[in-house]
């Protein structure tokens, strides 16, 4: 098989769009240092990416391999609700937890969000279930 390489003035154009946004956001992070402190950054995105690489991706392998005794029919749903599931978790969490509430402003998140986002949560899995049955159903 050939390995393909990147061409065409769509990928070109998209690839000159980019470098020129993350440039624009790179130099109004420069010139605002005293507020965006780049150092802080680098230390953000170097620690993200070892979360990710020493945590995450081992974790997305242990479900993918403790879900393989499900039948064919709810491996894919399931996996996909696991994966919507600690996406929804960890985009949610900081409000979940309060941070940024303050009582001197009380409109600052002001609604039960942990209840909210079991109730996304219980949304999601539904919406898992139905599509189980339903391409079980279609199965048979």
């Amino acid at each position: 098989m050939t390995q393909r390489s990147p061409s065409g003035p769509f990928f070109w154009t998209c690839l000159v769009a980019g470098a020129g946004i993350v440039g624009y956001g790179l130099a109004g992070a420069w010139v605002d240092r005293a507020d965006t402190r780049p150092a802080d950054l680098a230390v953000w995105l170097a620690g993200s990416g070892i979360v990710h690489d020493a945590l995450l991706a081992p974790a997305v392998v242990a479900v993918a391999l403790a879900t393989r005794w499900l039948p064919d029919v709810a491996r894919l749903p399931v996996r996909l609700g696991l994966a919507l599931s600690a996406l929804l978790t960890l985009l949610f969490w900081p409000v979940v937890r309060g941070w940024g509430r303050s009582p001197s402003v009380p409109s600052a998140l002001p609604l039960d969000y942990g209840r909210n986002l079991l109730l996304v949560l219980a949304g999601v899995w539904l919406a898992v279930g139905v599509v189980v049955v339903v391409r079980a159903r279609r199965a048979r």
